[in-house]
Order: C-alpha cells, then structure tokens, then sequence
C-alpha cells in the first residue's frame, strides 16, 4: 500500500509537531505515512500540487495573526484549479525556547538570535529584555532549521535560536530560557490539507492521432483513465466524428495546417468542450481555437515525441480557462505528466521560441552549411575536436538528422523569425568588421556586454553545466571505457548495481558511469575505468557480464 504523503514545513517544529497530532486524530498509523520536510511554504505548494498528498501549515497565530505567506498562495493555488480542501484544523499550543550551544551561560551573553520571522515576533518583548536589537534578530526558513544551522557553528558563537524543545534534544543544544512567547496564551491554527488530484475520466479526442506525438498523448491519458478516439488521414473516424464524440478535442497536427483544421471543425465544436493544441507556434492556434466558445488552453512540448513527461518541460498557455470543472481537469492533467510546467501567453511564448528554437536551430543548419560549402569532411573534423566542438557537432548532427518539413514550420510559421535573422545578420556583419580591422578593443566590449546581460548566476550554472557534460564526454569517448547494451525489456531494479558489483568484487575502480534510453528497445550503460579497458582483470569482468544468462548483454566497444 501507497504511505500517506504529509508535507511540512521542516523536522523538529511546530508544523512538525501539528503533523503528528494530525496523524493521530486521524486514527492513521504513523508506519503507513511519509512526512516529507519542504523547507519553505512556497515548497509545500509546489509539492502539493503535483500530485495526491496532503500537507500541514499554519493559518493563524494568536500574536503575530494571520500567515499570508501561506493563506495567500492557498488563495491562489486554489483559484488556479487545484481542489485543496480542508479536512482537518487544530489550534496548536505555542512554547518557544531560546536554544544555544554549551558554552552560552546566560541569555545576555548572545549577540543574534535566530528563528523563523512569526516566532521572532512572538518572542519580540523577551529579545527586547536581553538587548537583542533588531539588526540582530535574523531569520531562518523556519524554527528547526534555526536550531539546525547555530548546532553546526563553530565553538565560541554567541548565535541563539528559537525553537520547539524537540529542537534542543535533537541538536544537543542548551535550553537558556523557555515560555518566552510575549504572551503565555500562544496559540497557532494549523490546518491540514488534501489533495486528491483526481483526473475526471472523459472522453479525449486527438486528431492526428497517429502522428509521433499523437501516440504519446494517446498512450498518456489511456494511463490515467481517459477514453480516447482519434482521428488521423488513414483512420475510419474523421475529424468531425472526433469532435463530436469527444469532451477534450487536442489538434496535433502539423504547424502549416493547424489553423486550417481547427476552422475546417469549428462550427462542430461545443461550448461545453476543452480544445487544446500542442503546436510550437501559439498564437495563430489559439486565435483559431477562440473563435468557438470552448475553453482553451494551448500546449507546447518541449521535447521529442516518445520521451517520458516526467522532468521535461511543457509550456501552457491559457487562453480562455474560466470553467472550474475544466480548470480542475487541466491542472490535474499537468501535474500527473510530471512535468516542469512554464506558464505562458501565447505572445510571450512565440517571443521566447524565436530565441530558444527557431533562431538556434537555424544557426546549427548555417553551420552544418559552411562545412558543407567548405568541403569539411564531419567525420575528419572530429580527430581535430575540442570539448567544445563535440557538444556543437552534436547539435548540428541531431538538427538535420531530423524531418526537415518540421523544422521548416517551426522556422517560417513564428512571424519573429525574420526580424530575428535580421538582427543577427546584423551583429554578424559588426564582427565581420570589427575581426577584418583587427580591433579587439571592439571585440572585447562586445564580449563583455553579452556577459554582462547574461550575469553572474547564469553563467555560473552555464560553466557547470559545460563541466558536468565534458564528464560525461570523458564518459562516451574515453580510451578506458567500455559500453553495454541490453535489451529494454530486461530493464530491472538493481541490474545498474548487479552490473557494478562484478567490477567491485574484482577491485576495478570506476571513474564514470553514464545510463541511456536510446529508443523503447535498448539500454546502454557507459562505464569508464582508472585502467585499461584491455587490462586482464577488465576482460574477465565483461565475460562474467556476458555469460549471464537471464539478460543478453553485448559489450559495444
């Protein structure tokens, strides 16, 4: 049986604590529920709403009153269409604790004081009383995670921290001072939410249902219950049949045609309907589709057809959403793909694909170009590749191994595309200039403004990025690595780590390990050694691999 998910605030507080006296009143049993610690409030919505759980937060406090931070994000997670409901409220007995290490003797002795902003409300006369001054009352995510951070400070602080007595017993911190809440009667309501995240079954209808990602969807809702009629240019059932039949109607068909579909149905379409579309181009889809009086919501897939929704990310754009029924449904749907969910208008969101689609893959094509109009042999080109050459080959590879009538769409059918070209060509030709006159000063402030927009944070995270793949690459394409493959259907708990132990048990040292879905058919399991891959104690191991019999496995390189 499925553990009762709880999702709270962090461990040793008081939400912790109003968890387990929920727990309780609810007559369940604590080995049959999960406490999972979020952080933040923030977190516990964003937990919350991907899927059934429950949570605990509170509302109110006696001192401090109400919690927007958390009655504001309910407010708003339900008016988005997600049906939390209350299903349980207790008002919780407040006593803070002033906690310290062990060389803290008196409360006087401390400098800062550290603890959730509401309990350093509640506890303002006492910090007034030991001259804590309020530059010196810092706070934290929350009471427990005070209590947390001063029990790892180095000997010699003078930091204290409010916080549940659990806190002081579970971080081997002193008690200096308990009950100094400014008034004895404190008291928090906590409330314990549900969400059920039921996907109403209705009936959904694809049209182009045998397309790549017609399948998918397909596939999709079967899973969750859903009944689907589709329709496509070899079926039976004809678009008109689909709309119809169908509660949901979803156009995924080609960018060029799309608008043409959607009015070639439109005057079958009900009021009482959800028309959705899953085109990389927006607006002109959902103009289309709001010219019925259906609900609309237009998707964009931020991935290939045949990859799983967990992790990926799906672009929403809500363009007529206001039956809470279907509001429900949607935000239901959405979170059981699992994916990462970018909320969007249809302008921004075609703004946005000129630069993160149209305009790369277009710069990938001119590149593969030049070497085409250049003579450069691809295959040669790789004995004289950098890390960095190997990552962009990669990508222009993978661009024009594809259907070049999509790529086709996606470039001539977003109306930013040419005004996009047409600022890139004139920076090119700037360069052109700048690298022909040999002006590096130019060149340098150019180079210099492109980081600055960029900024510190996000070309930190870039550079690791670029690291963690040159890994992988060592991974891939290292003299020291071997490749396996098995068959999909032999994927199972525990092959990765049946396939580590046979190196273990030979004392071969692994330096990387890198997993792959190629395709529905095959897994393959990259491993890099600290020695050779030729070396006696390598090649015994791989044989041992290959004479399993229950699972074919077939060393690559």
């Amino acid at each position: 049986m499925e553990k009762i998910k709880i999702l709270v605030l962090d461990a040793f507080t008081n939400g912790h604590e109003a968890a387990l006296a929920f727990i309780e009143s609810e007559g369940w049993l604590a080995c049959d529920c999960s406490i999972v610690f979020c952080g933040t409030h923030a977190q516990i919505f964003e937990q919350l709403v991907k899927g059934p759980a429950y949570a605990v937060v509170p509302i109110h406090n006696s001192i401090a009153g109400e919690v927007t931070e958390v009655t504001q994000v309910l407010k708003t997670v339900r008016e988005s269409g997600y049906d939390i409901e209350e299903v349980g409220r207790f008002d919780i007995p407040i006593v803070h604790y002033l906690l310290a290490k062990e060389h803290i003797t008196n409360p006087k002795e401390l400098g800062f004081v550290l603890s959730h902003e509401k309990a350093i409300q509640q506890c303002g006369k006492f910090l007034d009383s030991i001259d804590i001054p309020v530059e010196g009352r810092h706070t934290s995510t929350s009471t427990g995670n005070a209590a947390k951070q001063i029990a790892r400070l180095e000997s010699g602080s003078n930091v204290g921290a409010i916080a549940p007595k659990a806190a002081a017993q579970e971080y081997g911190l002193k008690i200096l001072a308990e009950g100094i809440q400014d008034t004895k009667d404190n008291k928090t309501t906590f409330i314990l939410l549900r969400n059920k995240a039921l996907i109403k079954k209705v009936t959904v209808g694809i049209i182009g249902v045998n397309g790549l990602f017609g399948q998918t969807l397909e596939r999709f809702f079967k899973e969750v219950g859903c009944d689907v009629v589709g329709s496509d240019l070899d079926t039976t059932m004809n678009n008109y049949h689909v709309v119809k039949k169908a509660d949901v109607v979803i156009f995924s068909v080609p960018i060029d045609v799309t608008t043409n579909v959607i009015h070639d149905v439109r005057a079958h379409i009900r009021e009482d309907q959800l028309l959705m579309d899953v085109t990389s181009v927006k607006e002109p889809a959902i103009k289309a589709m709001l010219q019925s009086q259906a609900q609309v919501v237009g998707l964009h897939p931020m991935f290939r057809p045949g990859v799983p929704f967990d992790g990926q990310t799906v672009v929403v754009c809500l363009a007529r959403l206001n039956d809470p029924k279907w509001k429900n449904w949607v935000v239901n749907v959405l979170s059981a793909t699992g994916a990462k969910i970018k909320w969007s208008t249809a302008k921004e969101h075609d703004e946005y694909m000129t630069t993160v689609q149209a305009v790369p893959h277009l710069a990938n094509l001119t590149s593969a170009l030049l070497m085409l109009e250049s003579g450069i042999s691809p295959k040669e080109s790789l004995d004289f590749t950098s890390p960095f050459y190997r990552v962009m080959f990669s990508l222009m590879g993978r661009l024009v191994s594809q259907n070049p009538t999509l790529y086709a769409s996606i470039a001539m059918e977003n109306p930013g595309t040419v005004a996009a070209l047409e600022r890139r060509i004139e920076i090119e030709q700037k360069l052109l200039q700048i690298i022909r006159h040999k002006d590096q000063e130019a060149f340098e402030e150019l180079f210099k403004k492109a980081r600055d927009h960029f900024g510190g944070d996000v070309t930190k995270e870039a550079n690791q990025l670029f690291i963690r793949l040159l890994a992988v690459l060592n991974t891939l394409y290292g003299e020291n690595s071997v490749l396996l493959e098995f068959p999909k259907k032999d994927s199972q708990p525990g092959l990765l780590e049946r396939v580590l132990g046979v190196f273990s048990r030979r004392n071969i040292n692994l330096t990387g390990i890198n997993s792959v879905t190629l395709d529905d058919q095959t897994l393959q399991f990259t491993i890099s050694f600290d020695q050779s891959r030729t070396s006696d104690e390598v090649r015994r191991a791989l044989e041992e691999i290959q004479d399993w019999k229950d699972i074919k496995v077939e060393v690559l390189k």
